[in-house]
């Protein structure tokens, strides 16, 4: 038991950011003196079920994780989306939460194993994460309001255009490694041809602009590929710019899942059922997650800050299929 409340304690720790106090945290969630906290974090006292379950749920720490002794289980948290039960501004700002408590430690870093573009890159663009909204919403969850409802950018109001914003300035602040594929733009493609063919669209000039924007920001993709650094589109890149790393993979197409990384300690976060994701901390699952991203970087291409010749090839393909897509020339995308 005292092993397991160690083990507790130095996850907890591990979680926090590092300007926040292990001390003062356990001391305010569980209403005890700062003196009673260090005696339970020490382990010359024994914590109790009640105070596990107080600490546990906030810090979103598996209890079953600390007891499972076999090397191929893990627990995994996340949600199911259901018409019903489903705020987006709840799932947003989520979201910017996750981002905000990676952002808050000294060392992090981010791997972003990618199928479609990354997701935190259509909310610097509100067109596209307008229509990203509206498919998953319509299309992909099935909500009852949007039955024959044609798409417009009327569909993704203020309150979320300012969240998404927060959102991606606060994945503007980490440092990251992105493995891309050319065909990631084609998941974006297909749905707006099915849009297209579907008669789906409000007007002709919401398609337009969709492709307008998807080559803004792939054109900003790249812009931050050749400075080397991430930063907020229209915006020039500056001495506190994070590090920016792409590698372009020719021959696996990702699968949008991430590993984060906050002090040595791995997250992985796993994308299910399209919009739905799970967190799992459990070190056994990060560090192979991990070790297969590296696996795959190691049989792809840095296209950042060197490799121009190729970073203009790879970015004039997916320039070149999203006028082909204007062009109604998808059949011959390839």
């Amino acid at each position: 038991m005292e092993n397991l409340q160690q083990r507790f304690f130095h996850q907890i720790k591990n979680i926090l950011p590092a300007h926040i106090s292990l001390v003062d945290e356990v001391a305010s969630l569980l209403k005890i003196s700062n003196d009673s906290a260090y005696r339970r974090i020490r382990n010359e006292k024994p914590i109790s079920f009640e105070e596990i379950k107080v600490l546990s749920s906030h810090f979103k720490i598996s209890v079953d994780q600390l007891l499972t002794t076999q090397s191929n289980t893990g627990i995994f948290t996340g949600q199911y989306i259901t018409p019903e039960t489903f705020d987006f501004t709840m799932y947003l700002e989520k979201t910017y939460n996750f981002l905000e408590m990676v952002a808050g430690f000294k060392d992090k870093e981010m791997y972003y194993y990618c199928k479609d573009f990354p997701l935190f890159y259509y909310f610097a663009f509100p067109e596209l994460a307008a229509f990203k909204y509206f498919i998953w919403m319509k299309t992909s969850l099935n909500f009852p309001s949007l039955t024959n409802v044609p798409f417009s950018f009327d569909y993704y109001m203020k309150p979320f255009l300012d969240i998404g914003k927060k959102i991606y300035g606060m994945y503007a602040r980490i440092p990251c490694t992105e493995v891309m594929n050319v065909e990631n733009v084609i998941t974006t493609l297909l749905q707006i041809e099915y849009y297209k063919k579907s008669f789906m669209f409000s007007s002709n000039d919401v398609v337009n602009t969709l492709l307008d924007k998807l080559d803004e920001m792939t054109t900003h993709i790249r812009r931050q590929a050749e400075e080397g650094v991430k930063f907020i589109p229209q915006q020039a890149p500056n001495s506190q710019s994070p590090k920016y790393n792409l590698y372009a993979n020719d021959f696996v197409i990702g699968d949008n899942s991430i590993v984060a990384i906050c002090n040595n300690n791995l997250t992985s976060i796993l994308p299910h059922s399209h919009i739905n994701y799970i967190t799992i901390n459990d070190e056994n699952f990060t560090t192979y997650h991990f070790r297969f991203i590296k696996n795959i970087i190691k049989k792809s291409i840095l296209i950042s800050d060197t490799g121009e010749k190729y970073r203009k090839g790879f970015f004039h393909l997916i320039h070149t299929k999203i006028e082909q897509c204007r062009n109604n020339e998808l059949a011959t995308m390839g």
